[in-house]
């Protein structure tokens, strides 16, 4: 999973004022793999570049070392060492280790993050080294490339991209007796399976309507016509928005599926995998632990999602980004350039563990699990919506969590039109100071 991150806020004077404070030299001599030296390529007095590479997918260890073993055949000058830190951790000690001085050379980057890291000056912009390498990011897809850019400069390389495809339980809808899901699954099909699927004896949900952003949220406001921003405003008090949800809190409310309190409990891929759910909303990394059970895996199947009132998903993916105060830039925008190339895709494809952004690399990973129609997480590339971010994504994606979860208890619960409302209003506040 591409996932979203809530570090800590931390006011840009502030932010500024400590890594002014923070000489160069500190951050070379951070121990760690920290930018150290660079080579001929790179420094006219020669020596070797040492460039840390942060990133939190232990999965994708194997992948990026080879690419890296790639990238230094070209420059065996610059040496790269992986800072692996877990999710969990690595926002809040990025955050730290820039304002102290020691942060990766190269570090992985999120859309929720990525205008707030480029607005306080963290990030070495790239357009112009791009535009002066002959590279357009023409390879990736657009909606990608945009979503790593403010006030149009770019600051991000995609590495990856996901969208979000429908998981099913093939062993539930045979012995329910239902057609597999296909592409021309509406809203209603789905309601009709989890109706017929629905078992409260041995504890079967018919689908996840879980309070997740990516997998569930965003996908329905999208395939109803909603927004989450627009305009530079919130999007939840849009009537289309608020619909999209309903879709969602209707489904608890007639016990089709679980409500915030069950799912807040085991995560839809784990009730899945345990044979309690017959469908929910993944990512193309939701994949990998269903793949590795030759049980589960034989009983799973792989679909586009199906449509509201339009076709509609999410994209959003991984992009690799430089800091700013690395005193080699030159050698960690090619390595960032080479990670965003064909050879780096098909490293990244055949490792089966992320789905590469790059335009014709994507085979690879399709074939690493033939079982499953990973195809589907690529043809709705075309109409998928990109990742809604601000500034303040953080802050007013906690709101959401908070506000909308009254919503999801199941009947009795506060009404989604209110709680839509409630949202939209407390967003507004939060990005109305974006632009101070």
């Amino acid at each position: 999973m591409t996932p979203v991150p809530r570090p800590a806020a931390v006011r840009r004077r502030t932010l500024l004022r400590s890594l002014a404070a923070v000489p160069l030299a500190a951050a070379a001599a951070t121990a760690g793999g920290c930018a150290a030296a660079s080579g001929p390529a790179f420094l006219p007095n020669g020596g070797r570049a040492r460039i840390g590479y942060g990133m939190w997918d232990k999965d994708q260890v194997p992948a990026m070392q080879e690419v890296i073993d790639e990238f230094r055949r070209e420059h065996p000058d610059v040496d790269v060492e992986i800072q692996l830190t877990p999710f969990t951790t690595y926002w809040t000690r990025l955050q730290t280790s820039i304002i102290g001085g020691g942060a990766p050379d190269v570090f992985w980057m999120n859309a929720p993050n990525i205008a707030k890291f480029s607005r306080y000056d963290t990030l070495l912009p790239l357009s112009d080294r791009l535009r002066r390498d002959g590279l357009t990011l023409a390879e990736h897809p657009q909606n990608l490339v945009e979503l790593y850019q403010h006030e149009g400069e770019q600051f991000g390389v995609p590495k990856d991209y996901d969208t979000i495809s429908f998981f099913y339980n093939r062993d539930l809808f045979d012995r329910a007796r239902i057609p597999y899901p296909d592409a021309s699954w509406t809203w209603q099909h789905v309601l009709d399976a989890a109706a017929e699927v629905r078992d409260p004896a041995s504890a079967v949900f018919g689908f996840s309507a879980a309070l997740d952003r990516q997998r569930d949220l965003y996908p329905a406001i999208f395939q109803n016509g909603g927004s989450v921003l627009r305009d530079g405003r919130s999007g939840f008090a849009d009537e289309a928005t608020v619909g999209g949800l309903r879709h969602l809190t209707g489904a608890i409310d007639r016990d089709l599926a679980p409500n915030a309190m069950a799912s807040a409990d085991t995560r839809a891929r784990e009730l899945f995998q345990g044979g309690k759910l017959a469908m929910y909303n993944g990512l193309p990394n939701d994949s990998n632990a269903t793949y590795k059970d030759p049980e589960v895996r034989a009983r799973t199947g792989v679909a586009v999602l199906p449509r509201g009132v339009r076709q509609g998903t999410v994209i959003h993916g991984l992009a690799n980004v430089v800091n700013a105060r690395t005193p080699y830039p030159d050698a960690c925008v090619a390595f960032v350039e080479f990670m965003g190339g064909r050879l780096a895709g098909e490293i990244q494809g055949r490792s089966g563990t992320i789905l590469p952004s790059f335009a014709g690399t994507q085979q690879a990973f399709l074939d690493a699990k033939p079982e499953f129609r990973m195809q589907s997480f690529i043809d709705q590339v075309p109409y998928a919506t990109a990742y809604p971010a601000s500034v303040n994504t953080a802050t007013w994606e906690a709101m959401e969590l908070q506000i909308l979860g009254p919503s999801w208890i199941g009947p009795g619960s506060r009404p989604i039109e209110e709680s839509a409302r409630l949202l939209a209003n407390d967003m507004d506040v939060v990005l109305a100071k974006e632009s101070v």
